[in-house]
């Protein structure tokens, strides 16, 4: 029986075919983005289809503890939220199963990634990383089932029912954690350094008990006088890790795209020291008038410093960049130097709504600039002469 298949067929130039290591593949994806754009790639299987099979092995192993954890306990009913309860297993146990799993996949796929970012970088990124993920999947567990309590306040399950729920959500949050291991990509690490800094902050302003903590200053929310100090440091350590993660890995990609320039190198030491900056605010609390009062100042005005510095500067920095991210760099820089002045010498806004206004401007600078640099190194434009290929072939079978 003989067969008649139109195959399309789309030749390569030799360095696409190189940097799709299409060395031993005869077969290639194409994508379809949106009407006018498209991705080719290598023929690769399903990252959806790997993460739902991957992660029922963690869902089953974290169903069994909390169901052993029940029994222990001896308990016979289970409530949705509290000491003893589904929203406890799910946070200790399924979390932790979860971020085991999502720890070993992402070491398993470090060969992968050495194609986008050097190993010394993968590792460098490595601790920052992980603990942004734990810290994003805490934060929304603990907001979900904050949510659920008001819903459902006091209710409780039996033993069964209570497993079904936890591995409900136990295999939910492996599914994602799994899959975000699959397609993770710098995009995904920027996106991680906007949750972790703009969800932590937010949350840490909306639950603290001190409804007027405003009237004081911003650094009050990191204080003892603070029930959500804890999650605000651990926010500005964690935000300040990523983000000199980040710049390691775009200023190392720098260098080997564009060279060694000593621009480049001082641009990168501020940006890392304004990060270590930000980390110090978080580790260095505010509390009382002592040294750590001081050192708490210091690093809160060597953040401005190192900041200004980098924003004024970016002209100098990096020549060749386009006019209108000079522009709005001067015009975020004059915003705040107008929110200065409204402050101080003018007392139309307090000290925590300047705080909050360099803050907001000075974190859509950085993450303007990143944006900008990845576009740059990653999304390179190469124009190619395009012709149609027709072939047909046929397929024999017996």
């Amino acid at each position: 029986m003989e067969i008649e298949l139109k195959m399309k067929k789309i030749l390569l130039p030799e360095e696409l075919y190189d940097q799709l290591e299409l060395s031993g593949e005869k077969e290639i994806e194409v994508v379809e983005n949106n009407k006018n754009s498209f991705t080719i790639r290598a023929k690769t299987p399903n990252k959806r289809e790997e993460a739902a099979r991957v992660f029922l092995i963690p869902t089953a192993l974290s169903t069994l503890l909390f169901f052993v954890a029940s029994q222990v306990m001896g308990l016979s009913q289970i409530k949705l939220s509290g000491t003893a309860s589904i929203s406890t297993g799910v946070l200790v146990i399924a979390n932790t199963i979860a971020l085991t799993s999502f720890i070993i996949a992402f070491i398993k796929k470090r060969k992968e990634l050495y194609h986008t970012m050097l190993p010394r970088v993968y590792w460098r990124t490595f601790p920052s990383v992980i603990l942004s993920v734990f810290i994003i999947v805490t934060l929304g567990l603990v907001a979900l089932f904050w949510f659920l309590n008001q819903l459902f306040y006091g209710l409780s399950f039996d033993v069964f029912t209570s497993m079904l729920i936890f591995a409900i959500f136990s295999g939910i949050l492996n599914y994602l954690l799994i899959f975000a291991v699959d397609t993770f990509s710098i995009q995904m690490m920027i996106n991680m350094l906007i949750m972790v800094s703009v969800g932590g902050l937010v949350a840490s302003m909306a639950a603290n008990n001190n409804q007027y903590w405003w009237q004081k200053n911003f650094s009050l929310l990191g204080t003892s006088e603070s029930n959500t100090s804890l999650q605000f440091n651990m926010t500005l350590v964690v935000s300040a890790a990523l983000m000199i993660a980040l710049f390691d890995y775009i200023f190392v990609s720098i260098r080997e795209k564009l060279g060694h320039r000593i621009r480049f190198m001082i641009l990168q030491i501020l940006l890392t020291l304004c990060a270590i900056s930000i980390a110090l605010v978080g580790l260095i609390p505010n509390n009382g008038d002592g040294l750590a009062h001081i050192m708490h100042d210091v690093a809160a005005q060597l953040i401005v410093l190192f900041m200004s510095l980098s924003i004024l500067g970016i002209r100098w920095f990096l020549p060749d960049l386009d006019k209108n991210m000079y522009r709005i760099s001067y015009g975020l820089a004059g915003l705040i130097v107008f929110g200065y002045f409204l402050w101080h010498p003018l007392y139309y806004l307090n000290l925590t709504a300047f705080e909050i206004l360099s803050f907001s401007l000075s974190f859509a600078w950085i993450m303007l600039l990143i944006n900008t640099l990845v576009r740059i190194l990653f999304n390179p434009r190469v124009v190619y002469q395009v012709d149609i290929v027709k072939d047909v072939e046929k397929i024999t079978e017996k």
